[in-house]
């Protein structure tokens, strides 16, 4: 029995690295932005679950965590480096025009709507972090009162930014000179504790805002990918997460966790849970549901929904004269749906075809010298 199943896990190793596109990564990025939506057009919920919307937020960032390390320890296996150049010209193709495009029509906005008011006041103090992905750091979002702050979501994505900016070439550096995964789960692992302290000395220092900043769901997610990169660990975790069984149950529990109140940190360890078990196998219970056609079609222009939900749910609310319900919400949806297939046809598509030409596979580019494949 033991043979049958390292046998059958070595089977669904070569498997999993072999696999190209995770088809249930879309889907679970389509139920992220419509869980934020769901929160930012409702209010008033018998359910604690259905006032977690926000949360979507975090399984962004698992998925994040998990993707870009799959991607670039697969990387680093076929040619023995990671090109930073190539992974940051391929991450500005895809975030950097649609983001400013976006922040360019709020400058609009606020200019001929809010002229003279404390909230433009407010929103042109907060430009230079928002246009340099620093608005995690410098934009509160606890003094705003009842009028919020325009823009506030850029929070998130300048979090995501500076996971880019600052774990790759930590990647890169652990595995030419320690050539072990270990090397890599340690340091995700430290820099969870970090954040944890930085959230536990609150805003007294500079230091601790930019630790707090940090996203642990972002971190779990890599500690997956490591491990679920490496044959020996995949062959222990398989015995677990590879159940088909196990993405559902998951998912099910996480939606406990967020109704009862259980700690963040469990939440957003269980949403590593379920990106990794989506991938880890293409045939989980789950993947039925992930598979209805709407919800891939939703999360392949998920960024353009995510960006474009606020400015969709203000014309709505002008629309229909209130400010939050069920009819706020799907009309938010379907103008943001729109508006981000629009723009990823016709403005994102064309910036996109470009990054084929900077595809890991496509060339070697000596950015981090090459060593020997990593081991745990």
């Amino acid at each position: 029995m033991r043979g049958f199943q390292a046998t059958e896990a070595g089977t669904a190793y070569d498997s999993f690295v072999a696999t190209r596109y995770f088809s249930g990564l879309d889907a679970l990025r389509a139920i992220s932005v419509i869980a934020v939506i769901w929160t930012h057009a409702t209010i008033n919920h018998q359910y604690t679950l259905l006032t977690q919307g926000n949360r979507g937020v975090d399984l962004f960032f698992a998925i994040s965590g998990f993707l870009v390390t799959t991607l670039l320890l697969r990387e680093y296996a076929r040619n023995g480096e990671i090109s930073l150049r190539d992974f940051y010209i391929r991450r500005t193709l895809r975030i950097f025009p649609l983001y400013y495009a976006v922040l360019l029509v709020y400058i609009v906005l606020v200019a001929v709507t809010l002229r003279g008011t404390p909230k433009a006041a407010e929103f042109w103090a907060n430009l230079p972090a928002f246009a340099t992905y620093t608005s995690n750091w410098f934009v509160d979002l606890k003094t705003s009162g009842e009028r919020g702050v325009t823009f506030y979501f850029a929070w998130s994505l300048a979090t995501e930014e500076q996971f880019y900016l600052f774990w790759p070439p930590v990647m890169g550096l652990l595995l030419v000179y320690t050539r072990r995964h270990a090397a890599l789960v340690a340091a995700a692992l430290v820099l969870l504790v970090l954040q944890m302290m930085g959230v536990a000395a609150g805003d007294a220092s500079a230091v601790g805002i930019v630790l707090a900043s940090m996203a642990p769901a972002i971190l779990f997610g890599v500690v997956f990918a490591v491990l679920l990169n490496d044959r020996r660990s995949f062959t222990v975790m398989y015995r677990i997460i590879g159940l088909r069984w196990i993405a559902p149950a998951s998912f099910l529990l996480l939606l406990v966790c967020l109704q009862v109140g259980a700690p963040i940190n469990l939440s957003r360890l269980l949403m590593a849970v379920v990106v990794a078990s989506v991938c880890v196998r293409e045939d989980t219970w789950f993947h039925p549901v992930l598979r209805w056609r709407p919800l891939p079609f939703v999360g392949m222009i998920s960024y353009g929904i995510y960006l474009m939900h606020m400015l969709s749910a203000n014309l709505v609310r002008k629309l229909l004269h209130h400010e939050f319900g069920i009819d706020v919400f799907v009309c938010t949806l379907a103008v943001a749906t729109l508006a981000a297939y629009l723009s990823y046809r016709y403005f994102e598509s064309p910036l996109l075809a470009l990054k084929s030409r900077f595809s890991p596979g496509r060339k070697r580019s000596p950015t981090l010298p090459a060593s020997v494949s990593p081991s745990a």
